[in-house]
C-alpha cells in the first residue's frame, strides 16, 4: 500500500510518501506549504494515471483539550481542506488523532512527544539513526525524513498498523 501521510500545520505540512509493503519512505518533505500540498492532491483529479499508485491519504487531525488558539483552529481548517481535496480527487482519506498515533507506536512517558515519536520510528527501523536514515550512498528506509516529516511518517505507520 502506498500512503501519502500528512502532519498538517497552519502554514506548512510535513509530508511523506510511504510504501508499507517494502517499509520504505519513497519521499519526504519537512515543510511543504499548505497550498503546495493541496495543489499536489488536486492534480490527481486532473492526471489520475500519474497518481493511481496512492492508495490512501492519512492525515493527523487536531484535537482540542480546552481553549483552542488561532494556530490550532487554522490547522483544523487545513485538515479539512486536505480532506476535501483528496475527496474531490477520489482518493480515500484516513484521519488519526495524535493520541491514536502515540498509542499505535507505543509512545508513552514524559518528554517531548515529537522527539519520542522520532526515536520510536528510528528504533522500529533498525534502532540506530545511521541504520534507519542512512546516507546518500546507502540510504536507509527513512532516508530523507526530517523535522515534521517524522510526525507524518508516524501517521503513515499508524495507518499501516491499523489497516493491516
Amino acid at each position: 500500500m502506498i500512503l501519502l501521510a500528512v502532519d498538517p500545520g497552519p502554514e506548512t505540512c510535513g509530508v511523506v510518501f510511504y510504501n508499507s509493503a517494502t517499509s520504505r519512505v519513497l519521499s519526504a518533505t519537512n515543510e511543504m506549504p499548505v497550498e503546495a500540498v493541496l495543489g499536489m492532491i488536486s492534480g490527481w483529479a486532473e492526471t489520475p494515471k500519474e497518481f493511481e499508485m496512492i492508495d490512501v491519504v492519512a492525515i493527523e487531525r487536531v484535537q482540542s483539550y480546552g481553549i483552542s488558539g488561532a494556530s490550532l483552529l487554522r490547522t483544523s481548517e487545513v485538515v479539512g481542506r486536505i480532506w476535501q481535496a483528496a475527496a474531490l480527487a477520489d482518493v480515500p482519506v484516513a484521519l488519526y488523532y495524535r493520541r491514536q498515533v502515540l498509542r499505535a507506536l507505543d509512545v508513552s512517558g514524559p518528554g517531548n512527544r515529537d522527539a519520542l515519536v522520532r526515536q520510536r520510528i528510528i528504533e522500529t527501523f533498525g534502532g540506530d539513526r545511521r541504520v534507519a536514515v542512512g546516507r546518500k550512498v546507502s540510504p536507509g528506509p527513512c532516508y530523507g525524513v526530517s523535522g515534521h516529516a517524522w510526525q507524518a511518517l508516524g501517521v503513515a505507520l499508524t495507518h499501516a498498523l491499523v489497516a493491516g
